[in-house]
């Protein structure tokens, strides 16, 4: 899985950059097909806004969360992203195991 970090309106920041990585390398654990996830950070004002965009079997995931603390911001979009990840797979799951009548 890539990951891509991008800061839009604010200042380059690592620390930012190795939170967003470590809390996706615990999504990276259970789901290999994810082939991209594309973390943007935007500073309006005195908010931040974290956008999360990935591609998983055909489906894009977009999760905007915004709080006045980035890092508040990024566990907030993480939970909603695992939130629709695991909808897409027990959808999936779901599919194919579906009784026959």
């Amino acid at each position: 899985m890539q990951i891509n970090v991008v800061f839009r309106h604010m200042e380059s920041s690592q620390t930012l950059r190795d939170y967003a990585e470590k809390k996706l390398s615990k999504v990276r654990a259970s789901s290999e097909k994810i082939i991209e996830v594309e973390v943007i950070y935007i500073q309006e004002k005195l908010d931040f806004i974290v956008e999360f965009l990935a591609n998983y079997k055909g489906h894009t995931l977009k999760v905007i969360e915004r709080d006045q603390n980035a890092f508040a911001a990024t566990d907030l979009a993480m939970d909603k992203f695992n939130r629709q990840l695991h909808r897409i797979q027990d959808r999936s799951r779901n599919r194919k195991h579906a009784p026959s009548v």
